[in-house]
């Protein structure tokens, strides 16, 4: 009886979570981060063993992704025993360090992206995979434009930061859609104009980073 109380608890507190929508962001976040982890040591530990640049540095991009949303998430926690002065100072320092590690995505990516253009190197997914890619990345812009509205409304400078991430996370889904659609119908240019779609998206990864650096430093001045 107690075993079945104490999970009827867990279940409450976790639906009193999903209502709140800056814990459902911190929630998502969570999950998001074991997945990031999982795929990022996969591809690192292939890359190694295969000796292959593309998976190592593909794996580094998940890596990354992964600590920041870490961090994010364990400093939202912090903020939240925060008042005043204090939660303002760490808010500012996540947005600063969350820009910082957008730059570094973007870079890590963009030497993917230009290894995919110069070597043609790819994850080629075929049969019912295909679909499969291209769901999840449409769930994940979804998901990431719903959740970077919201979170414009609620002016929390560490939710919109995750939710920066989540939305670089999407583009990046895209771009592998993308490539895996045009390679899927036999596209002459599949992984080529993938990669030139991606050498965007980590200029977009640099330009918001920079942003976010800049703010959260200019922000720490006042």
């Amino acid at each position: 009886m107690e075993e079945t109380g104490g999970l009827r608890r867990r279940l409450r507190r976790y639906w009193a979570m999903r209502k709140d929508p800056d814990e459902s962001a911190m929630l998502t976040a969570s999950l998001s981060f074991f997945v990031n982890a999982a795929i990022g040591v996969g591809k690192l530990l292939l890359g190694i063993g295969l000796g292959s640049f593309w998976f190592v540095v593909n794996g580094a991009y998940y890596l990354l992704l992964c600590i920041a949303r870490g961090r994010a998430v364990g400093q939202y926690r912090r903020a939240l025993a925060m008042d005043g002065g204090a939660r303002q100072a760490l808010e500012r320092a996540v947005t600063r360090h969350t820009g910082v590690f957008l730059i570094l995505l973007g870079l890590v990516y963009a030497l993917t992206c230009l290894r995919m253009y110069l070597h043609g190197d790819s994850t080629v997914y075929r049969g019912y995979m295909v679909y499969l890619v291209a769901l999840v990345a449409f769930v994940k812009m979804g998901f990431a434009i719903s959740g970077t509205l919201s979170a414009r409304k609620r002016n929390s400078p560490i939710v919109t930061a995750v939710k920066v991430l989540s939305f670089a996370d999407a583009l990046v889904s895209i771009v592998v859609t993308q490539c895996t659609l045009l390679t899927f119908k036999n596209s002459p240019h599949a992984v080529t104009s993938s990669a030139l779609f991606g050498l965007g998206v980590s200029g977009l990864f640099l330009l918001a980073g920079l942003i976010m650096a800049i703010r959260g430093r200019k922000s720490a001045g006042k």
